[in-house]
């Protein structure tokens, strides 16, 4: 009798141990991020070319075709396309964090690679216009910051 007390004893103290069930929590959007949410149909990319000094040194501005998006998902996750055309391959994908009511990163996933960060101009219920900029050289030798001005409709 003496034996059997110890094994059930210990049955008894497994048996009433509860397994908590773990959900997955999703983190609550932020109101940055609620307003970011759906797809932005593409109505153009302005480029901006600025010297080391900040000057203007040129730019233009590109209409895009039908069928070109941003998609920000309340997974965190971003997608885009800038063409209609996919056989191109010319679509991104990533996460997005804010930062604050006025800027957030993208993180491209695919091919690209990169994180940057972008500043929001205007982010209303049927506008998003935001920016990143990038350094590079042109003529092979001089340097330039590249800023991307994305205008975006619903």
């Amino acid at each position: 009798m003496k034996k059997l007390i110890l094994p059930l004893l210990l049955a008894a103290v497994f048996l009433s141990c509860k397994k908590e069930k773990t959900a997955a929590r999703v983190k609550p959007l932020t109101v940055l991020q609620a307003k970011m949410q759906g797809t932005w149909n593409f109505e153009s990319v302005t480029t901006v070319f600025r010297d080391t000094a900040e000057n203007v040194i040129g730019g233009a501005t590109y209409p895009n075709p039908a069928g070109s998006y941003y998609q920000f998902k309340t997974d965190g996750t971003w997608g885009s396309k800038f063409v209609a055309d996919t056989s191109l391959g010319l679509e991104n994908r990533g996460f997005y964090s804010t930062v604050a009511d006025t800027a957030f990163y993208l993180s491209d996933t695919g091919k690209f690679a990169y994180s940057e960060k972008c500043k929001i101009y205007t982010l209303t219920a049927n506008q998003f216009i935001f920016s990143h900029s990038r350094h590079k050289t042109i003529n092979g030798t001089t340097p330039v910051t590249m800023e991307y001005i994305f205008k975006l409709t619903k």
